[in-house]
Protein backbone atom coordinates (compact mmCIF):
# COMPACT_ATOMS: atom_id res chain seq x y z
CA UNK A 1 0.00 0.00 0.00
CA UNK A 2 1.17 3.22 -0.28
CA UNK A 3 1.13 6.33 1.49
CA UNK A 4 -2.25 7.88 3.30
CA UNK A 5 -4.29 10.56 1.42
CA UNK A 6 -4.64 13.62 2.46
CA UNK A 7 -7.75 16.56 2.06
CA UNK A 8 -10.32 15.83 0.67
CA UNK A 9 -10.06 12.52 -0.41
CA UNK A 10 -8.40 11.35 3.14
CA UNK A 11 -11.96 9.30 3.79
CA UNK A 12 -10.66 6.22 1.82
CA UNK A 13 -8.01 5.72 4.07
CA UNK A 14 -10.22 3.10 5.97
CA UNK A 15 -11.04 1.28 2.86
CA UNK A 16 -6.92 1.40 2.09
CA UNK A 17 -6.38 0.75 5.78
CA UNK A 18 -8.84 -2.69 5.11
CA UNK A 19 -6.93 -3.87 2.29
CA UNK A 20 -3.78 -3.38 3.87
CA UNK A 21 -4.63 -5.20 6.64
CA UNK A 22 -5.39 -8.11 4.66
CA UNK A 23 -2.13 -8.28 2.88
CA UNK A 24 -0.99 -8.23 5.98
CA UNK A 25 -3.07 -11.69 6.84
CA UNK A 26 -2.20 -13.19 3.21
CA UNK A 27 -5.30 -12.52 1.80
CA UNK A 28 -5.30 -9.59 -0.58
CA UNK A 29 -8.00 -8.96 -2.82
CA UNK A 30 -7.23 -8.73 -6.58
CA UNK A 31 -7.53 -5.14 -8.33
CA UNK A 32 -10.81 -3.54 -7.67
CA UNK A 33 -13.09 -0.40 -8.57
CA UNK A 34 -15.92 0.74 -6.13
CA UNK A 35 -18.38 3.54 -6.20
CA UNK A 36 -19.02 4.48 -2.27
CA UNK A 37 -22.73 6.05 -1.65
CA UNK A 38 -23.89 6.69 1.91
CA UNK A 39 -26.38 7.88 4.10
CA UNK A 40 -24.59 7.89 7.21
CA UNK A 41 -24.04 11.59 8.26
CA UNK A 42 -20.26 12.30 7.82
CA UNK A 43 -18.12 13.90 10.63
CA UNK A 44 -20.90 13.58 13.18
CA UNK A 45 -19.52 10.68 15.51
CA UNK A 46 -22.35 8.17 14.70
CA UNK A 47 -19.48 5.45 13.32
CA UNK A 48 -18.88 6.51 9.86
CA UNK A 49 -15.49 5.49 9.63
CA UNK A 50 -16.58 1.12 11.15
CA UNK A 51 -19.42 0.99 8.54
CA UNK A 52 -16.76 2.24 5.64
CA UNK A 53 -14.75 -0.53 6.95
CA UNK A 54 -17.12 -2.75 7.07
CA UNK A 55 -18.98 -2.25 4.16
CA UNK A 56 -15.60 -2.27 1.84
CA UNK A 57 -14.48 -5.91 4.06
CA UNK A 58 -18.44 -7.36 2.82
CA UNK A 59 -17.79 -5.67 -0.76
CA UNK A 60 -14.08 -7.80 -0.86
CA UNK A 61 -15.55 -10.93 0.76
CA UNK A 62 -18.06 -10.87 -2.29
CA UNK A 63 -15.81 -10.27 -4.92
CA UNK A 64 -13.30 -12.66 -3.33
CA UNK A 65 -15.35 -15.51 -1.81
CA UNK A 66 -12.41 -17.88 -2.12
CA UNK A 67 -9.61 -14.87 0.14
CA UNK A 68 -11.57 -12.41 1.61
CA UNK A 69 -14.57 -13.92 1.71
CA UNK A 70 -13.17 -17.01 3.24
CA UNK A 71 -12.47 -15.03 6.68
CA UNK A 72 -15.44 -15.38 9.99
CA UNK A 73 -17.03 -12.42 10.92
CA UNK A 74 -15.07 -11.63 13.89
CA UNK A 75 -11.83 -11.75 11.92
CA UNK A 76 -13.47 -9.25 9.47
CA UNK A 77 -14.22 -7.20 12.51
CA UNK A 78 -10.56 -7.39 13.76
CA UNK A 79 -9.12 -6.61 10.45
CA UNK A 80 -11.32 -2.94 10.32
CA UNK A 81 -9.96 -2.28 14.20
CA UNK A 82 -6.37 -2.88 12.66
CA UNK A 83 -6.98 -0.75 9.52
CA UNK A 84 -8.21 2.01 11.77
CA UNK A 85 -5.63 1.73 14.61
CA UNK A 86 -2.60 0.78 12.38
CA UNK A 87 -3.33 2.94 8.71
CA UNK A 88 -5.88 5.65 9.74
CA UNK A 89 -3.63 5.84 13.15
CA UNK A 90 -6.85 6.55 15.30
CA UNK A 91 -6.33 4.15 18.86
CA UNK A 92 -10.11 3.48 18.80
CA UNK A 93 -11.52 0.04 20.76
CA UNK A 94 -13.56 -2.77 18.70
CA UNK A 95 -16.76 -1.54 19.67
CA UNK A 96 -17.97 0.17 16.47
CA UNK A 97 -16.45 -2.05 14.08
CA UNK A 98 -18.11 -4.83 16.05
CA UNK A 99 -21.54 -3.22 16.56
CA UNK A 100 -21.31 -2.42 12.47
CA UNK A 101 -21.04 -6.07 12.29
CA UNK A 102 -23.07 -7.60 15.24
CA UNK A 103 -26.26 -5.07 14.54
CA UNK A 104 -29.32 -7.07 15.47
CA UNK A 105 -32.74 -5.36 14.27
CA UNK A 106 -34.66 -3.79 17.91
CA UNK A 107 -31.91 -4.62 19.79
CA UNK A 108 -28.89 -3.27 21.81
CA UNK A 109 -25.87 -4.59 21.50
CA UNK A 110 -24.04 -5.64 25.45
CA UNK A 111 -20.78 -6.17 24.81
CA UNK A 112 -17.58 -7.41 26.73
CA UNK A 113 -14.70 -6.00 24.58
CA UNK A 114 -12.02 -8.38 26.60
CA UNK A 115 -13.69 -10.88 25.27
CA UNK A 116 -15.95 -10.12 22.57
CA UNK A 117 -18.48 -12.27 24.43
CA UNK A 118 -21.78 -10.53 23.50
CA UNK A 119 -25.88 -10.65 23.81
CA UNK A 120 -29.16 -8.28 23.09
CA UNK A 121 -31.05 -6.84 24.69
CA UNK A 122 -34.69 -5.93 23.77
CA UNK A 123 -35.34 -2.38 22.53
CA UNK A 124 -38.96 -2.14 23.54
CA UNK A 125 -41.01 0.85 23.36
CA UNK A 126 -38.51 3.38 22.67
CA UNK A 127 -36.86 4.77 19.15
CA UNK A 128 -33.65 7.11 18.54
CA UNK A 129 -33.24 10.78 17.03
CA UNK A 130 -29.78 11.77 16.38
CA UNK A 131 -29.70 15.41 16.59
CA UNK A 132 -26.38 16.59 14.17
CA UNK A 133 -24.74 19.74 15.63
CA UNK A 134 -22.49 20.25 12.58
CA UNK A 135 -19.90 21.13 14.73
CA UNK A 136 -17.14 18.99 13.64
CA UNK A 137 -16.27 15.72 14.54
CA UNK A 138 -12.56 14.59 14.46
CA UNK A 139 -10.70 11.52 16.51
CA UNK A 140 -7.71 11.93 14.52
CA UNK A 141 -6.24 15.06 15.81
CA UNK A 142 -4.96 13.46 19.13
CA UNK A 143 -7.49 14.47 21.70
CA UNK A 144 -8.96 10.81 21.89
CA UNK A 145 -5.26 9.26 22.69
CA UNK A 146 -4.84 12.00 24.79
CA UNK A 147 -7.70 10.87 27.00
CA UNK A 148 -6.81 7.01 26.98
CA UNK A 149 -3.10 7.84 28.01
CA UNK A 150 -4.78 9.77 31.38
CA UNK A 151 -7.06 6.51 31.16
CA UNK A 152 -4.26 3.93 31.57
CA UNK A 153 -2.06 6.38 33.78
CA UNK A 154 -4.68 5.81 36.72
CA UNK A 155 -4.91 2.27 35.56
CA UNK A 156 -1.26 2.14 36.24
CA UNK A 157 -1.46 4.11 39.78
CA UNK A 158 -4.59 1.97 41.35
CA UNK A 159 -2.31 -1.27 39.96
CA UNK A 160 0.50 0.33 42.07
CA UNK A 161 -1.61 1.49 44.86
CA UNK A 162 -3.25 -2.01 45.24
CA UNK A 163 -0.30 -4.53 44.34
CA UNK A 164 -3.12 -6.17 42.33
CA UNK A 165 -1.18 -7.30 39.06
CA UNK A 166 -4.57 -7.95 37.58
CA UNK A 167 -5.92 -4.48 37.03
CA UNK A 168 -5.03 -3.27 33.37
CA UNK A 169 -7.56 -1.80 32.11
CA UNK A 170 -10.35 0.27 34.19
CA UNK A 171 -12.76 -2.48 34.15
CA UNK A 172 -10.99 -4.09 36.33
CA UNK A 173 -11.85 -1.33 38.78
CA UNK A 174 -15.10 -1.63 40.56
CA UNK A 175 -17.17 1.76 41.91
CA UNK A 176 -15.73 0.93 45.57
CA UNK A 177 -12.03 0.27 44.74
CA UNK A 178 -12.34 3.85 43.03
CA UNK A 179 -13.31 5.72 45.36
CA UNK A 180 -11.28 4.16 48.08
CA UNK A 181 -8.41 5.62 45.76
CA UNK A 182 -9.34 8.45 43.87
CA UNK A 183 -7.45 11.21 46.20
CA UNK A 184 -4.34 9.88 45.04
CA UNK A 185 -4.84 10.21 41.71
CA UNK A 186 -3.80 12.84 39.26
CA UNK A 187 -6.42 15.29 38.76
CA UNK A 188 -6.69 14.54 34.89
CA UNK A 189 -6.27 11.08 35.40
CA UNK A 190 -8.96 10.80 38.40
CA UNK A 191 -11.75 12.99 36.27
CA UNK A 192 -10.92 10.70 33.34
CA UNK A 193 -10.93 7.58 35.08
CA UNK A 194 -14.16 8.22 37.02
CA UNK A 195 -16.00 8.94 34.20
CA UNK A 196 -14.96 4.93 32.80
CA UNK A 197 -15.40 3.48 36.02
CA UNK A 198 -18.91 5.13 36.62
CA UNK A 199 -20.08 4.57 32.87
CA UNK A 200 -19.46 0.82 32.99
CA UNK A 201 -21.51 0.62 36.60
CA UNK A 202 -24.41 2.36 34.60
CA UNK A 203 -24.48 0.11 31.49
CA UNK A 204 -24.34 -3.04 34.39
CA UNK A 205 -27.65 -1.40 36.01
CA UNK A 206 -29.46 -0.95 33.01
CA UNK A 207 -29.29 -4.48 31.67
CA UNK A 208 -32.28 -6.15 33.54
CA UNK A 209 -34.52 -3.09 33.23
CA UNK A 210 -34.35 -3.33 29.55
CA UNK A 211 -34.31 -7.31 29.50
CA UNK A 212 -38.08 -6.26 31.16
CA UNK A 213 -39.24 -3.83 28.47
CA UNK A 214 -38.38 -0.58 30.78
CA UNK A 215 -36.46 1.95 29.42
CA UNK A 216 -36.46 4.63 32.04
CA UNK A 217 -33.17 3.66 33.60
CA UNK A 218 -31.62 3.82 30.52
CA UNK A 219 -32.81 7.46 29.81
CA UNK A 220 -31.55 8.45 33.02
CA UNK A 221 -28.15 6.80 32.81
CA UNK A 222 -27.92 8.58 29.09
CA UNK A 223 -28.56 11.71 31.26
CA UNK A 224 -25.59 10.75 33.73
CA UNK A 225 -23.55 9.89 31.21
CA UNK A 226 -23.63 13.51 28.98
CA UNK A 227 -23.25 15.36 32.54
CA UNK A 228 -20.03 12.79 33.42
CA UNK A 229 -18.56 13.70 29.60
CA UNK A 230 -18.75 16.97 30.14
CA UNK A 231 -17.45 17.57 33.72
CA UNK A 232 -15.23 14.57 33.86
CA UNK A 233 -14.20 12.98 30.83
CA UNK A 234 -14.22 16.42 28.48
CA UNK A 235 -15.29 14.49 25.22
CA UNK A 236 -18.15 17.38 25.07
CA UNK A 237 -18.48 20.60 23.74
CA UNK A 238 -20.47 23.67 23.68
CA UNK A 239 -22.63 22.65 20.59
CA UNK A 240 -23.49 19.39 22.09
CA UNK A 241 -24.16 20.58 25.52
CA UNK A 242 -26.78 23.26 24.20
CA UNK A 243 -28.35 20.60 22.08
CA UNK A 244 -28.44 18.54 25.51
CA UNK A 245 -29.96 21.27 27.31
CA UNK A 246 -32.53 22.32 24.10
CA UNK A 247 -33.85 18.68 24.77
CA UNK A 248 -34.32 18.82 28.34
CA UNK A 249 -38.33 18.76 29.18
CA UNK A 250 -39.08 18.07 25.57
CA UNK A 251 -42.34 15.77 25.06
CA UNK A 252 -41.34 12.05 25.23
CA UNK A 253 -37.56 12.74 25.58
CA UNK A 254 -36.22 9.40 28.13
CA UNK A 255 -32.59 10.43 27.65
CA UNK A 256 -29.88 12.03 26.00
CA UNK A 257 -26.01 12.10 25.60
CA UNK A 258 -23.39 12.71 23.19
CA UNK A 259 -22.80 10.62 20.63
CA UNK A 260 -19.73 8.83 20.16
CA UNK A 261 -16.22 10.06 20.87
CA UNK A 262 -17.82 13.17 20.91
CA UNK A 263 -16.22 16.82 20.38
CA UNK A 264 -18.95 17.30 17.60
CA UNK A 265 -21.24 15.73 15.58
CA UNK A 266 -24.22 14.49 17.30
CA UNK A 267 -26.49 14.09 20.64
CA UNK A 268 -28.36 10.27 20.73
CA UNK A 269 -31.96 11.02 21.92
CA UNK A 270 -33.97 8.57 23.32
CA UNK A 271 -37.63 9.04 23.22
CA UNK A 272 -41.10 7.15 23.18
CA UNK A 273 -42.07 5.46 20.37
CA UNK A 274 -44.02 6.63 18.00
CA UNK A 275 -43.01 10.71 19.27
CA UNK A 276 -39.34 10.33 17.30
CA UNK A 277 -40.71 13.00 14.25
CA UNK A 278 -42.32 15.26 16.80
CA UNK A 279 -39.87 15.71 19.34
CA UNK A 280 -36.91 16.11 16.40
CA UNK A 281 -39.24 19.36 14.74
CA UNK A 282 -39.25 20.34 18.34
CA UNK A 283 -35.74 20.06 18.93
CA UNK A 284 -34.79 21.57 15.79
CA UNK A 285 -36.49 24.79 16.57
CA UNK A 286 -35.29 24.95 20.24
CA UNK A 287 -31.58 24.85 19.01
CA UNK A 288 -31.44 26.77 16.30
CA UNK A 289 -33.58 29.75 18.57
CA UNK A 290 -30.52 29.50 21.01
CA UNK A 291 -27.92 29.03 18.90
CA UNK A 292 -28.70 30.39 15.28
CA UNK A 293 -27.85 27.29 13.53
CA UNK A 294 -30.16 24.56 11.65
CA UNK A 295 -29.35 20.69 13.15
CA UNK A 296 -30.02 18.07 11.20
CA UNK A 297 -32.36 15.39 12.95
CA UNK A 298 -32.37 11.42 12.17
CA UNK A 299 -35.20 9.11 13.93
CA UNK A 300 -34.29 5.90 13.73
CA UNK A 301 -33.88 2.18 15.68
CA UNK A 302 -31.33 -0.63 15.94
CA UNK A 303 -30.60 -2.59 13.08
CA UNK A 304 -28.60 -5.18 11.14
CA UNK A 305 -25.14 -5.40 10.92
CA UNK A 306 -22.91 -5.07 7.63
CA UNK A 307 -23.94 -7.31 4.28
CA UNK A 308 -23.65 -7.63 0.73
CA UNK A 309 -25.78 -8.16 -1.93
CA UNK A 310 -25.41 -8.88 -6.13
CA UNK A 311 -28.03 -5.75 -7.62
CA UNK A 312 -27.76 -7.21 -10.69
Amino acid sequence: MGPKLQGEVAWANYMLGVVAELQKLGVAPGPFEAYVESNVPLGAGVSSSAALELATARLLGRLFPETVGALDQLAIVKVCKAAENNFVGMGCGILDQFSSSYGNAGSLIFLDCRTLEHSYVPLTGGEFVLANTHAPHQLVDGKYNELREKSFEAVAQIRERTGNASITHLRDVPVELFEEHANALTSLSRKRAKHIVYENDRVQRVLEPLRQGNLVPLGAAMNASHTSSRDDFCNSCPELDQMAEAAAGLPGLLGSRLMGGGFGGCTINLVEAGKGQAFATELSKAYEASTGVAPTMLVCSPGGGAFAEDLS
